[in-house]
């Protein structure tokens, strides 16, 4: 039987009572997963930043119940099988390929329409509606298990309809399904998806031009970064090569090691009191039980020396002092046009964050934490508050 527009079956007989709706296949916030969207980009072949949910080709036209039914679990499409194959050669390509030699699975994979099969889940074992198919000779009725159902077509991407049908057929197929036959659906997608678990390599998520002015000098600045996307262990051996006196003798006590010792080495729980100031005075030791690395007299004659400033009255700032002060630097200019995450999210006391790289997949994103967000996950401190929650109004559920 030949395969028919996707929005062309549904529960009604009457398929007008159903109007058609463009159901979103991979519908993810592209913020709050956005390494997931990096992995997507990576293994099917993409420049970073260059994959779009909201494309055509991941939206399929469906009538209104039978997209109701779809995210039911009631029901699933996925590619075929000599879809899945090619789709398996591209991906075990992608999986060892380096960053230039990807394939890109947008462009070989590009047909103008493609089909799918139509795989029935829990309707198979609750009402069993019957699905009705509107076909040139009229409306033909398929009744459960819906034996012999036409394939349907659509301009939607194979490499999302595999992500979507992987999830499906993970959380009931073997439930519905003899086990033989789950397992078979189960890993006819899922050993596509499972290829796109591994974290990409640095140099795709992070890219060489890592470095970015105004920043604070603590706040690593991409070295760490950049040392990763080079020869980290060459380029510390050259480094300290480099640095090696032509003497036989050390004027003091050398090192042991020749690693370089990055702001996130080590992490101090001491508070701040007992750690003392980052940048001490040469002339006051730090770290004392009531210590603040400073003379209390230098801070007093400081605060009336400001004082005793002559002043001109109070400034009154320009509303075109934001567009002025960017005008003369532009690399200021740029750094204020970088995503920043929402004030509220930054402070609230439960994090946001999905901890994982791929939903299927392993390892820890921190690309869009603020401080207090990773001080939450990783300590359950609260950097602002010692009762976050008296200033809170929403809680989570």
């Amino acid at each position: 039987m030949s395969a028919i527009p996707s929005h062309a079956f549904s529960t009604r007989e009457n398929l007008d009572d159903c109007m058609i709706v463009h159901h979103r296949i991979v519908a993810l916030d592209e913020g709050h997963y956005r390494r997931q969207i990096q992995h997507f980009e990576y293994y099917w072949g993409l420049q970073k930043g260059e994959l779009d949910l909201s494309s055509p080709l991941n939206h399929i036209e469906l009538r209104s119940d039978m997209a109701e039914k779809l995210l039911a679990l009631e029901w699933v499409f996925m590619p075929t099988k000599e879809t899945l194959k090619s789709m398996q050669q591209m991906a075990k390509h992608n999986a060892t390929a380096d960053l230039h030699s990807r394939r890109n699975g947008l462009k070989e994979l590009s047909n103008e329409e493609y089909e799918y099969d139509v795989v029935p889940l829990w309707m198979l074992k609750r009402d069993c509606p019957a699905l009705h198919v509107n076909r040139r000779s009229g409306v033909k009725t398929f009744l459960a298990p819906y034996k012999r159902f036409p394939r349907i077509k659509s301009r939607a991407h194979p490499l999302f309809v595999t992500f979507m049908a992987s999830g499906q057929l993970d959380c009931c197929a073997h439930l519905i399904y003899p086990d033989k036959k789950a397992t078979s659906l189960v890993n006819s997608v899922g050993d596509i998806v499972s290829s796109w678990m591994k974290e990409p390599p640095a140099a795709f998520l992070v890219g060489p031009d890592v470095w970015r002015e105004h920043r604070h000098p603590l706040s690593d600045d991409g070295q760490t970064v950049n040392s990763a996307l080079r020869d980290s262990r060459v380029g510390n051996m050259a480094e300290a090569e480099s640095r090696v006196r032509k003497t036989t003798r050390a004027p003091c006590r050398q090192l042991k090691t020749i690693t370089k010792t990055t702001p996130y080495a080590k992490c101090d729980m001491r508070p701040a009191r007992a750690r003392g100031s980052v940048l001490p005075r040469s002339d006051v030791e730090s770290g004392g039980e009531n210590s603040m690395g400073y003379d209390l007299s230098d801070l007093h004659t400081w605060i009336e020396s400001v004082g005793r400033r002559p002043g001109k009255g109070t400034f009154v700032w320009q509303p075109t002092w934001l567009d002025d002060e960017a005008g003369q630097d532009e690399g200021l200019a740029r750094y204020r046009q970088e995503p920043s995450r929402d004030a509220e999210d930054a402070l609230h006391p439960q994090t946001t964050m999905n901890g994982g790289g791929l939903l299927l997949g392993f390892g820890v994103d921190r690309s869009g934490y603020s401080s207090n967000n990773w001080a939450m996950r990783t300590y359950h401190t609260c950097l602002w508050a010692d009762d976050p929650w008296v200033h809170i109004k929403d809680r989570p559920l």
